[in-house]
């Protein structure tokens, strides 16, 4: 989720604690910063968009951080507010944290909720970056907290409740829109269909088929399904696929994220271009991170670039 989503989640969930909304108010404090803190990993950003992307979402986000940041936060604002209980301060800090992660797992990009166990982002597939909706109800929380402060505990509340009522509606909508696909395309295997959302369409859905020869990636609008790319399927006894695999795009990629397919283009001059391609967000017409492994007519990787967008340069990763 954006940072501005899930500071109002946070100031939600304060208000549950019976703690008024103000700035002396350390369970305030804590819960609504604490919401926000894990995208202190946005400093990755100072060394370029690329570095952002592998740390965003990864270590910051993990249960372990979490619980560092929790207590770390709740003891300096015991320094500072020592009349409330630590323990107190401590545990609504620590649900402000813990929400951040959770809502991040929702959607395609994920977190890495058990690091250092484990680099992979876990991910629940089911709202986008910023979903309107989730936003919205918050929002209003957040504006009539303002207006009338007894109103603040039933707001979040009824926040809450719209949330939560939102995100079975998805879940139900992700569930028939898979039975619906495997339909129409007669697959017999759930594990055959991915339902992921759609990147600047809350109310559609991009899939991904696994069938015998291709790969098709789609968007499904009105339950009317639509395919954007038709990909070979990966070919895992190609060579060159293989020692593509053992580089450090492959790497990153496996990290990154969930869902990535590799191709094998070849070229009249027995050179071999490896495409990596993340297949969860698809914006003007193409993938949006895409990668390359070159390798030489000896089969060994003589280039590695990763693409932060379409049809730009890309970052050099390694010769």
């Amino acid at each position: 989720m954006d940072p501005i989503t899930h500071g109002l989640i946070g100031i939600a969930l304060s208000t549950l604690s019976g703690h008024t909304m103000q700035l002396n108010d350390p369970v305030f404090l804590g819960c609504s910063i604490g919401a926000m803190l894990p995208d202190l990993d946005i400093v990755a950003h100072v060394k370029g968009r690329f570095n952002y992307l592998l740390k965003h979402r990864g270590a910051s986000h993990s249960l372990i951080a979490l619980t560092g940041m929790s207590l770390g936060m709740s003891t300096a604002l015991y320094l500072v507010f020592p009349t409330t209980s630590w323990l107190t301060i401590f545990f609504w800090t620590l649900i402000g944290t813990m929400s951040h992660s959770i809502m991040d797992l929702l959607n395609s990009y994920g977190a890495e909720l058990l690091w250092p166990f484990s680099r992979k982002k876990i991910t629940l597939d089911m709202i986008m970056l910023t979903d309107p909706v989730i936003l919205c109800a918050f929002f209003g929380s957040f504006m009539i907290s303002l207006k009338n402060p007894d109103l603040a505990e039933p707001s979040s509340l009824t926040a809450l409740l719209i949330s939560a009522l939102y995100l079975g509606y998805r879940h139900l909508s992700q569930r028939k829109t898979r039975d619906r696909l495997m339909g129409i395309y007669h697959l017999k295997q759930r594990d055959q269909v991915k339902v992921l959302p759609a990147m600047y369409h809350p109310f559609a859905w991009n899939f991904i088929l696994f069938q015998e020869d291709f790969v098709r990636f789609g968007i499904i609008r009105n339950q009317k399904p639509s395919v954007c790319r038709v990909l070979p399927k990966l070919d895992e006894d190609n060579p060159s696929v293989t020692n593509a695999l053992e580089g450090s795009l492959a790497e990153m990629f496996s990290q990154f994220t969930p869902y990535y397919h590799v191709i094998a283009h070849f070229s009249e001059a027995e050179e071999c271009n490896v495409e990596f391609l993340d297949l969860r967000y698809w914006v003007k017409g193409d993938f949006m991170y895409s990668g390359n492994v070159f390798l030489n007519e000896d089969g060994e990787i003589s280039q590695e670039i990763f693409h932060l967008l379409p049809n730009q340069e890309g970052v050099l990763l390694s010769y």
